[in-house]
């Protein structure tokens, strides 16, 4: 058995569930409901998904995509004598991270500057049909702009006052006043 939805809708509410004959039998003795069951966005972003996924190899583009980001965070953080680790699974899905004692406000400092320059980054990027290799190479000369001036805050000590609000949480924490 599968189960696809989110992807197959481009983002739209929609689900599908497939499988053997054996495995679907169940359905006939459930009861089978849906918040969005009258809802005809989710089946027509999905006609339009399934047709543009046969006319263009997405897997290839967004693992291109995201294999020239990694590409561009290394050599950046290479150029200017960072702490990044770059794992090499799934490009389409690329991430890195500061192996530093403030990695969590080189991370938040990473994210600030992106904003500055008009990218809302984290140290993840999730690759999509969307992106572009002219979307990719600003995304580079951002990048090494930013580590620039990471290292820069690194080399004077001054990480945490560069910084313009609190340091992001490092995981799915409750704020608590």
């Amino acid at each position: 058995m599968a189960v696809f939805a989110k992807a197959l809708g481009n983002g739209h509410p929609i689900g599908a569930v497939i499988g053997t004959r054996e495995a679907m039998e169940g359905a006939n003795y459930s009861f089978i409901s849906s918040t969005y069951w009258t809802e005809s966005v989710g089946p027509a972003a999905a006609l339009a998904t399934l047709d543009k996924m046969q006319r263009i190899n997405v897997p290839d583009h967004t693992a291109h995509i995201g294999k020239r980001v990694q590409d561009y965070w290394k050599q950046y953080a290479q150029k200017h004598g960072l702490p990044v680790v770059v794992p090499e699974a799934y490009p389409c899905m690329a991430s890195f991270s500061f192996e530093h004692e403030l990695g969590q406000e080189l991370r938040t400092l990473y994210t600030q500057l992106m904003l500055e320059r008009g990218f809302l980054a984290g140290t993840s990027i999730v690759a999509s049909l969307g992106h572009t290799d002219e979307i990719v190479d600003l995304y580079g000369a951002a990048i090494d702009e930013v580590f620039a001036e990471i290292a820069a805050a690194l080399a004077a000590g001054n990480v945490r006052e560069m910084l313009k609000g609190p340091v992001a949480h490092s995981t799915f924490a409750r704020l608590i006043s």
